[in-house]
């Protein structure tokens, strides 16, 4: 079936929203990476500072950047951060992940 350019169904298709969705299902998830300072065993969330960010991609590898400019990581899984942050003692390192904001608009305004 051929369709002409005055069709309405033609007209009804949204492109812009479209490229929104498709963006949004697409996108990789943004999460931190928090190392807390303790004193002693069992004694966690005294202070904590934030070494890292990375995106987390659907096929599960993570891309992780240093805040401090240091070198950057690929790893099979954003899980994998333990290995690389808050080794020392005293330290342990954990994944913050940023959820999507709540009422976010589901496609930009016309």
């Amino acid at each position: 079936m051929t369709v002409s350019p005055q069709d309405s169904a033609l007209n009804s298709f949204d492109f812009e929203r479209e490229l929104y969705e498709l963006v949004h299902e697409t996108a990789p998830r943004l999460f931190a990476v928090v190392v807390e300072y303790h004193d002693g065993p069992g004694e966690f969330g005294k202070d904590a500072a934030v070494v890292a960010w990375g995106l987390a991609h659907d096929d599960g590898v993570a891309d992780v950047t240093r805040v401090d400019g240091g070198s950057r990581l690929r790893l099979a899984a954003a899980e994998n951060v333990a290995r690389y942050f808050g080794r020392a003692d005293g330290e342990s390192p954990r994944v913050v992940w940023l959820a999507p904001e709540a009422g976010a608009p589901v496609a930009p305004a016309a």
